[in-house]
């Protein structure tokens, strides 16, 4: 016997073909379980037998022909009158018939599937291979094994006869597969690449051969581009699966069921198979090349396998499967996917097993899955209050991949709420979404109900309780008012280190201070501890947020660009929404940098995360970013593109409103609409002023309301904002101060008033003769364009933003008369031009 790989076992069968020749008669029994190569070979053998003058006679034996007697030797000599109910005078006449006709020309008689041969035609064969070393004549059988030893009748007879051999045909291991991939790809094809073929195959040839044909058909562009399963492999495994007895077809399903390496015994209890039957059968389906230890090679074969199956089977294993998983102690989240993908069971331990995976995959940052189960819960759910603390569930799950589809269950768990059917937790989370989705009515009414009963809650969740409190004074400075200097956080924080406990209520600590002292040193020192905390451990969104806005309004942009960028490390990973956020802050930080590239990607980016119904109130900020990108770089369409996107009216009641109005507002001076643009920064001016609110230098519309004035002819109440925003900013906010030095300086060059106090340094820098028509800060800027400089490299060395340096750098062009700074005249020292 030969255990041989293809090359080698068509050398052994041209070797004894020649000794055929020779008047030296061979049989041989090519062996093996089904893709294996049998009926290749003996068809290549056919047609080299052929071409050489051998007269060859071929039969394949079918399944439903074993019961016709003499049907293989029918096909073999049709016309011979081989007579059935003479099994005698039949093998006789078969034996004369080859001996006759070998001695025209060599003989090669060949016959595939031979186990399903008929009882007489297997009389008749036998018996002419014990004789047949005499003749010039060549018997091949092709025989599939049912697994790879040795075992049936035919395969003893060729082991004693020494005029017979017997080729066992194995797997092709990784030196025969890269000879076959070298033969249809070339060797540079091949390289390096047939170790995942065969893992892919599982050296089974006709796995092989069908992941070639999906190659092709897929017309890859790359020689090296390893295995892709499709419609030829489909084919292939469904070939494979048709050849498979009752236990091993029985163990494929099973095996794909279960989808990972079942423990020992478990596929017998799964299939009613009697103890071990299940381990042999997986031993065939390795053989075959689709399992290795227990589990499928390719995913595409386990799911050629299930689709086989009918819906009714794969149901009902998939409940024995999570019965005997959860009866074995397994995860949760292994019983679970059985109950998903076969349905519930109308038992007790269903439901929370589905609720805990549920909330094993959210920790895990699998919102999907988490979905998956939890809607499967719901859906199976009969009891009222169980089926309301489930929805709350899946709320908070559908939250993290899109908060749009929270808006639903909205109605339906404020109704619960008044009920009592969802806990506190549940509770304080429906509160964010309420807020976040522009309804703070509901959300109020809620606190209400929560603050009559806080005597009675544990520290933990009156620490829940009040961390929402203060996002709700934060966000909603007019209806929240009542909270925002509550210092009941405080109190319960005394003694514990930021960051050694809850991110939550640390983010809420950050914002409280930042709302009642600003952003001090303390502060800001807070801010950074908890974002060391938790940056690099699944940073939570509303804590970082919380301190992010600690340093914007402090005007430490660069530090809070960092911090940024560290939050977006590996946001891919997490679910959407928090990506959506992380992006979104980081645009708005940005565009106040005057990177604008970078704001704008950033704000796309986190737009398309999201749709504009999932982003609630906080669309303003992505929003507003985007518009004063687009603003300095001249896009005019992509910035009024940002104000058709749809906004909730409740957007203007909250901080991200405020954010929006002022990038509006710029927009519209942009565009010379400065009617329209002092509008927007009054609406920012009263609301401020109702909320009692002076945030960040990022927020200030004085500045900007002084241009539309200077525009609308109004120079006096132009120098009223700008002293107001000099005396308003201190020595960290350089760059606001320098802006308003600037339009002083263009009040001075031809609108200065008459009368208006200001401070005696202001009112010598803006009265200060103009330079060749430019303001003294235009000329400064004009210098330094004409000199080569950056719009960045300006605004570092003026102490201004590029966004000033771009509304200069406009106006310059414009009283030059020139294009664009390649046009700048060669610009003298302010200096010498001041003489």
């Amino acid at each position: 016997m030969e255990i041989v790989e293809r090359c080698r076992a068509r050398d052994v069968l041209d070797d004894l073909f020649s000794r055929a020749r020779e008047g030296n008669g061979r049989a041989v029994l090519i062996t093996g379980v089904a893709g294996m190569g049998k009926t290749s070979l003996i068809h290549d053998l056919r047609t080299r037998a052929e071409a050489s003058g051998a007269l060859v006679l071929d039969a394949i034996a079918s399944g439903s022909e074993r019961d016709l007697p003499m049907g293989v030797m029918g096909q073999l000599f049709p016309g011979a009158g081989l007579s059935a109910t003479d099994p005698a005078g039949a093998v006789d006449s078969v034996h004369h018939l080859v001996h006759r006709l070998s001695e025209r020309a060599p003989l090669v008689i060949t016959v595939d599937d031979v186990h399903e041969i008929d009882a007489a035609s297997l009389q008749c064969l036998l018996y002419l291979i014990r004789r047949v070393g005499g003749a010039h004549v060549l018997v091949v059988l092709g025989e599939r094994a049912e697994a790879p030893q040795i075992g049936s009748a035919l395969t003893a007879e060729f082991l004693r006869n020494p005029r017979c051999a017997l080729i066992q045909l194995t797997a092709l291991s990784a030196e025969g597969t890269g000879s076959v991939l070298a033969g249809l790809l070339g060797p540079e094809g091949a390289a390096g690449t047939a170790s995942g073929w065969q893992r892919a195959s599982g050296g089974s040839p006709l796995l092989l051969r069908a992941l070639l044909e999906d190659r092709v058909a897929g017309r890859w562009t790359t020689e090296s581009a390893g295995p892709t399963a499709g419609e030829a492999f489909g084919l292939a495994v469904r070939y494979l699966l048709n050849q498979l007895s009752g236990a091993a077809l029985s163990t494929a399903r099973g095996l794909a069921v279960m989808g990972s390496a079942p423990p020992p015994g478990s596929l017998d209890r799964l299939l009613d198979l009697p103890g071990g039957a299940a381990a042999r059968a997986v031993g065939t389906l390795e053989a075959l090349g689709l399992t290795e230890a227990g589990q499928y090679r390719v995913e595409a074969a386990r799911s050629t396998v299930l689709e086989d199956m009918t819906p009714e089977e794969r149901a009902r294993l998939h409940h024995k499967a999570a019965r005997f998983l959860y009866e074995d102690g397994a995860a949760t989240g292994v019983v679970a996917r059985h109950l998903v993908a076969g349905g519930t069971l109308e038992e007790s331990w269903i439901l929370p097993v589905l609720r805990d995976a549920a909330d094993q995959a959210l920790r895990d940052n699998d919102a999907e899955w988490s979905i998956t189960c939890l809607r499967v819960a719901h859906d199976a759910c009969t009891d009222s209050r169980q089926r309301a603390a489930i929805r709350a569930d899946l709320a908070q799950a559908e939250w993290e991949v899109d908060p749009a589809a929270v808006r639903r269950h909205l109605a339906g768990l404020v109704d619960d709420h008044r009920r009592g059917h969802i806990d506190l937790r549940q509770s304080i989370r429906l509160i964010a979404y309420l807020l976040w989705h522009g309804r703070p009515q509901e959300a109020d009414e809620m606190f209400a109900d929560l603050d009559a009963v806080e005597d009675q809650l544990g520290e933990e969740s009156r620490v829940r309780l009040e961390t929402m409190r203060v996002w709700f004074a934060h966000s909603y400075p007019v209806l929240g008012a009542r909270y925002r200097h509550n210092s009941a956080l405080a109190e319960m924080a005394l003694g514990r280190s930021v960051g050694a406990v809850d991110p939550q209520s640390d983010g809420a600590l950050v914002l409280h201070a930042l709302m009642s002292e600003g952003p001090i040193s303390n502060v800001l020192e807070t801010a950074e501890r908890l974002l060391q905390a938790v940056v690099l451990h699944n940073p939570p969104v509303a804590p970082a947020i919380a301190a992010l806005a600690s340093f914007v309004h402090a005007a430490r942009l660069d530090h809070a660009a960092e911090w940024c960028d560290l939050l977006l490390q590996g946001a891919e990973q997490r679910a959407p929404s928090a990506w959506a956020v992380f992006a979104a802050a980081s645009a708005a930080v940005e565009s106040r940098l005057g990177n604008f590239d970078v704001a704008r990607q950033r704000a796309d980016q986190a737009l398309s995360l999201m749709t504009p119904e999932a982003w609630g109130i906080a669309i303003g900020v992505p929003l507003a970013a985007k518009v004063l990108a687009c603003t300095a770089q001249g896009d005019r369409e992509g910035a009024a593109e940002c104000f058709r996107v749809p906004v909730p009216e409740m957007m203007f009641q909250t901080l991200p409103g405020l954010h929006y109005l002022q990038a509006r507002g710029r927009y519209h001076l942009s565009v010379r609409r400065y009617h329209a643009a002092l509008g927007d920064f009054h609406a920012c001016r009263d609301l401020m002023a109702a909320w009692n609110l002076d945030v960040s230098s990022s927020l200030s519309w004085r500045l900007y309301a002084a241009e539309a004035l200077i525009e609308l002819d109004s120079p006096v109440q132009a120098r009223e904002l700008l002293a107001e925003e000099l005396t308003r900013q201190d020595s960290g906010n350089r760059w606001m101060r320098e802006q308003s030095l600037c339009m002083l300086d263009r009040l001075g060059s031809s609108r200065l008033p008459d009368a208006g106090p200001a401070p005696a340094e202001e009112r010598a820098e803006a009265e200060e003769a103009a330079v060749d028509g430019l303001s003294r800060a235009e000329h400064r800027v004009a210098l330094l364009a004409s000199q080569g400089c950056t719009n960045r490299e300006i605004a570092a060395k003026l102490f201004v933003t590029s966004s000033t340096v771009e509304q200069h750098l406009t106006r310059i062009y414009h009283k030059l008369g020139v294009r664009g700074r390649s046009d700048l005249p060669t610009m003298e020292d302010s200096a010498n031009a001041g003489r």
